[in-house]
């Protein structure tokens, strides 16, 4: 039996750890981080000695030890045990997903600690065949890419999936320098045989459906080699169908609409809210404007693209489009005497570490200010926030602070969530980022 390096906490430092939190802290240990090599995997022990956890250590990283499993297992060498630990908790991820989800749609099939894999998010999308892509944000994770895809291949093959399934290993994250990793350039390959793809233009406009609350799917086009995250936010999903059934019911009880709608999508990113809140509009007969707005030519051409091709799909011509490449932050020129009666505002996350937090929030009381006062009388706006280290406590002081500054009074009548394959663990308050609030403004 190969010997397992073991670490120990401190006895006063033992509690969060124990009520489930997945992280160890570099200053909660009793031995020095250093000495081992960086994603190795280790035995967590109590203040006496006692068996908590196995997991990855990085005597470079603040986070010196993040967990895998709880469960003490006798093992023959550390690599087999490990090879089993990913394996089985990649196979329980699948099989919550798949009580969800049909096999013909796209999801989020590993989400980090979550799902007791840190640092690891694998999306599953779903076009002509399977595409799976894996972004390894821990050193553990990036060192053990063989034996991630073994056992996606074997989930596949369980799937009876196409030989032409392919895997994405998208190694160009910011946050790998937290752990001491290097960006990488991405790599396609076939996921059964591993075999290198040379060209991927196919997977820079690769189209997949979602689901939607309405009478059809909708089509996406998205970048999976170069665009953010893996290409796409499946997290966003359920506050979508939110704000979907609320326009339903508003629009209900509304005398009939002959007048066009517009919407203002900021942070338009690919569209995703655009094509999906066009489709009340369509239910309705609705004419309807969207005015998209990003920072990115790139993300308004695929905004552009889904909202064009599913208006056709719709067989409806009631669908106009209007992109505008614009910080958000600053004036934004063409908008400034217009309200709309939906605003959407789904920013990147502005904060990124502890040190960006008061600037952070700044940026989204500026924000959700300009889109409350481009909110028609009555109109509903969609404030969302994406960034970790920003409280739930503190997304309610910034929208307290942006209703006041924007001298409207706002009826905040639902609070969104992340969708189930993002579900999070009430003892791991990091893995809830994902804020969502939809007020009717007066």
């Amino acid at each position: 039996m190969s010997v397992m390096k073991h670490w120990r906490l401190k006895s006063k430092e033992e509690r969060r750890f124990k009520q489930g939190h997945p992280w160890v802290y570099s200053n909660e240990l009793q031995e020095s981080p250093k000495g081992i090599e960086v994603g190795q995997m280790l035995q967590l022990n109590d203040a006496g000695g006692e068996f908590l956890a196995y997991g990855f250590g990085n005597p470079g990283s603040l986070i010196a030890f993040r967990a895998l499993s709880r469960e003490k297992q006798e093992f023959a060498d550390t690599a087999s045990l490990l090879s089993k630990i990913i394996s089985e908790n990649i196979e329980k991820a699948f099989h919550f997903r798949k009580q969800w989800y049909s096999m013909r749609q796209s999801f989020r099939l590993v989400f980090g600690e979550n799902d007791d894999l840190p640092g690891l998010v694998i999306d599953r999308y779903f076009g002509k065949h399977a595409v799976y892509v894996v972004q390894p944000h821990s050193a553990g994770m990036d060192i053990n890419l063989s034996i991630i895809t073994e056992a996606l291949s074997k989930i596949s093959n369980n799937l009876g999936e196409s030989p032409e399934t392919k895997v994405i290993y998208r190694r160009d994250a910011g946050s790998r320098e937290r752990e001491g990793l290097t960006k990488e350039p991405t790599e396609v390959r076939f996921l059964h045989t591993g075999k290198l793809v040379e060209s991927f233009d196919s997977y820079r406009e690769f189209s997949f459906q979602l689901q939607s609350i309405m009478n059809r799917e909708v089509t996406l086009t998205v970048d999976l080699i170069s665009g953010q995250k893996t290409g796409f936010f499946f997290d966003q999903a359920s506050n979508v169908k939110l704000v979907q059934i609320l326009l339903l019911r508003k629009l209900r009880y509304q005398e009939k609409q002959t007048k066009k709608f517009e919407l203002l999508d900021l942070c338009s990113y690919v569209g995703q809210w655009s094509v999906q809140l066009a489709q009340v509009f369509q239910e309705k007969k609705i004419p309807l404007m969207i005015t998209a707005v990003d920072a990115s030519d790139s993300a308004l051409k695929f905004a552009e693209i889904n909202v064009k091709r599913n208006s056709i799909e719709a067989g409806s011509s009631e669908v106009q489009f209007n992109r505008l490449k614009a910080d958000v932050l600053e004036p934004m020129g063409g908008l400034q005497d217009k309200n709309f009666e939906v605003v959407i505002a789904d920013p990147p996350a502005f904060i990124k570490n502890r040190k960006s937090i008061p600037q952070g929030k700044h940026a989204y009381v500026q924000l959700f200010t300009t889109a409350i006062q481009k909110t028609a009388k009555n109109g509903l706006v969609v404030c969302c926030s994406c960034s970790q280290l920003l409280s739930a406590e503190e997304m309610k002081e910034v929208l307290q602070k942006a209703s006041r500054r924007s001298g409207r009074k706002v009826r905040w009548i639902a609070q969104g969530s992340p969708s189930v394959d993002h579900f999070t663990k009430a003892e791991f308050e990091e893995g809830h980022y994902l804020k969502s609030w939809v007020g009717s403004v007066e």
